[in-house]
């Protein structure tokens, strides 16, 4: 009686088929981590355009508080100081980070969701987003004394950079005791977005 012949695989021949599926594996996981990564950024730079377009909003409606002299009333002294941050224009000459105004429920600090949040008082939320701005005047509004005022106003919001605790000082993230300046010289450590637009004095009350 003839002997049957057996039909297998070797050991050599499964090592090599588990070596090749674990290459394929390792592939599609550094792939998924690459996407997962991807799609973060992607939705950090919508919340924090979004969150920049809220501010250039915030700063036109606070424009609304401000809109003496004016043609019929030129003698009127300026009302630029009701205003609660374009006020600043003659007192930050750089970036700097705005106040929280609780009337406004409005400030620096962002939830990662785009939701502003107080970060003032004892215990403040720990943003994940944060805003600095930027004004500088293109026209005084005591120029002729017509209320023809117009401000050029720069938001820069930015975030933490993904897997980089780092910081440019001891202070924790979005602190007021951070220099804005010097935060804005380090990319390395933070993504940032920035937007910019001319604010008109309001016409309205002239």
């Amino acid at each position: 009686m003839k002997r049957r012949e057996q039909q297998g695989y070797t050991i050599v021949e499964l090592m090599m088929a588990i070596a090749v599926f674990a290459i394929g594996v390792s592939g599609v996981i550094a792939m998924q981590k690459v996407t997962l990564a991807s799609n973060r950024h992607a939705k950090n730079l919508a919340v924090a355009n979004r969150i920049a377009q809220a501010w250039m909003e915030r700063l036109a409606a606070d424009a609304t508080q401000w809109n003496y002299p004016g043609p019929r009333n030129p003698s009127a002294a300026s009302d630029l100081t009701d205003t609660d941050w374009l006020q600043e224009v003659d007192n930050e000459a750089d970036w700097f980070r705005p106040d929280y105004i609780p009337t406004q429920e409005f400030g620096p600090g962002f939830t990662a969701l785009g939701a502003p949040i107080d970060t003032t008082g004892n215990n403040p939320a720990t943003p994940a987003f944060c805003t600095h701005i930027r004004l500088s005047w293109l026209n005084r509004d005591n120029q002729g004394a017509v209320g023809n005022g117009l401000i050029r106003a720069e938001v820069r919001v930015f975030w933490q950079r993904e897997g980089n605790g780092g910081a440019v000082d001891q202070n924790a993230f979005c602190s007021v005791a951070t220099d804005p300046v010097e935060l804005g010289k380090h990319p390395e450590l933070y993504h940032f977005v920035y937007q910019a637009s001319a604010i008109r004095q309001e016409p309205a009350g002239r």
